[in-house]
């Protein structure tokens, strides 16, 4: 009887203390930290359509580095500055460029210590932007299917 006991209390602390956490790749609310465009135009019924854009280069001063060279791009993601409220990005394709200056809000948040922190970014806004239009679908960072934070419209030839 008392060894039934001790493995009883034994299952029960173990059970007890098994953690369980939302933490996982698999949860679709976690926050990102970065943007996710896409590029399109309007056709003769005013009505949107992909449109694939060949930019050489995506660069920011925040992370100082290029992100793309070269690659036709209708779809893709931008990491914002997790050290500041702001993050430029520089656009260069043909003989064009265009910039972007977001601004947005930062929050910490420990959702538990076995996920660690994780920063929120909410109320993402334009302080300046060059593209012929553009849209703020979302301006909360979430890790979402399918759902743009940002629409970029060419409505000349890129």
């Amino acid at each position: 009887m008392i060894k039934k006991s001790i493995v009883l209390i034994l299952l029960i602390t173990i059970i007890a203390c098994e953690v369980d956490s939302n933490c996982g790749a698999n949860n679709v609310d976690n926050n990102v930290n970065y943007v996710t465009f896409r590029t399109l135009t309007l056709n003769a019924n005013l009505e949107e359509q992909n449109v694939g854009v060949v930019f050489d280069s995506i660069t920011s001063p925040q992370a100082n580095e290029f992100f793309f060279l070269a690659d036709t791009l209708s779809s893709f993601q931008l990491p914002l500055s997790p050290a500041e409220d702001q993050t430029e990005f520089y656009f260069y394709y043909g003989s064009r460029a265009d910039t972007i200056h977001f601004n947005y809000t930062r929050r910490n948040r420990v959702d538990s210590p076995e996920c660690g922190f994780e920063i929120s970014y909410t109320g993402l806004d334009t302080a300046f932007q060059t593209f012929d239009s553009l849209i703020i679908v979302n301006d909360t960072l979430k890790r979402t299917v399918n759902a743009p934070n940002i629409k970029l419209f060419f409505l000349q030839s890129p």
